[in-house]
């Protein structure tokens, strides 16, 4: 059983022919309303995959935006959370460029923490995965799931705070956009290995379509290719499918490669229509793109 702690909000995805500069205005060509959410967009790919997975994090507001969310939740397979009066349901307006980067605006996300969140049940979990942004919720449940002897898996825990949760955890994850530096591979290779050797964990660094790197503790890291779509549509919770893949992986015992390989294709195809989850593969799929693409997959050996 995985657990997974974290944010979960309605997406606004809006596709426009470029992310516009400042002072300008650009006109959308589609839109579609998504669950998203760091915490809900993993679960997605857990349930995709055919894991066991429970999904915990902030509620649902009682207004419009909550009854969609919850809509999109029970479309995903996953639990809705409870609800909160007079709580405004989070949701994050993002933009997407033809090439898939995107821009993000989101309200509702500073009222999410304290009270109204509920922390998880750990009862019969195996990994505990969070992400930060529920803050000092987050933090208690990942000190929790460590306490009870959970494997944890912590995604973008970056602050100087986090560092007894670091140096408890089994694996932890992050992309160019919060460490390191987009491209720059020396930067990249030195910085997982410090961290890998600091906190004895496992250590991935992701970068988009340039490939990651990954280290584990007492080896030298390594830059691994990404896999490939034919047309990236939007980018949004590549990295959250990624750690759905890995934990997908670590659960089912395979071995690290298999694990990795499986990670980057299952991000590689989330990309492949608008919205977090709508592209999301099933195990199937992910091997037969895993076996369409020899060249890329023998690199994780």
């Amino acid at each position: 059983m995985i657990v997974v702690f974290g944010t979960i909000c309605l997406d606004r995805i809006r596709r426009v022919p470029h992310l516009p500069e400042p002072g300008a205005c650009v006109e959308t060509d589609e839109e579609v309303v998504s669950l998203g959410g760091e915490a809900a967009n993993t679960a997605a790919c857990l349930m995709r995959l055919g894991a066991r997975v429970r999904l915990f994090g902030n509620p649902t507001g009682e207004d419009e935006d909550g009854s969609l969310l919850r809509d999109a939740l029970l479309r995903a397979g996953l639990p809705t959370p409870g609800t909160a009066g007079g709580y405004e349901t989070p949701v994050c307006d993002i933009m997407v460029a033809p090439d898939g980067e995107r821009a993000m605006v989101g309200h509702g996300f500073s009222t999410i923490e304290g009270s109204h969140v509920r922390l998880p049940e750990l009862d019969g979990g195996d990994w505990f995965t969070a992400d930060p942004n529920l803050q000092a919720s987050a933090r208690r449940a990942a000190a929790s799931a460590q306490e009870r002897g959970l494997r944890t898996y912590l995604m973008d825990f970056i602050r100087d705070e986090d560092r007894a949760l670091l140096d408890g955890c089994d694996v932890w994850q992050s992309s160019t956009d919060w460490a390191g530096k987009r491209g720059d591979w020396e930067l990249n290779l030195d910085l997982c290995r410090a961290h890998a050797r600091r906190h004895d964990c496992l250590t991935i660094l992701t970068d988009g379509p340039a490939g990651l790197v990954v280290c584990e503790p007492g080896t030298e890291p390594r830059r691994l290719p990404a896999f490939r779509c034919e047309q990236v549509v939007d980018t949004t919770g590549a990295g959250d499918a990624f750690r759905g893949g890995m934990l997908f992986g670590l659960d089912r015992g395979l071995p690290l490669s298999d694990s990795l390989r499986l990670a980057a294709c299952v991000g590689c195809l989330s990309c492949r229509k608008m919205g977090a989850v709508s592209a999301l593969p099933t195990l199937q799929e992910a091997l037969e793109f895993i076996a369409a693409h020899p060249e890329v997959a023998a690199a994780y050996v």
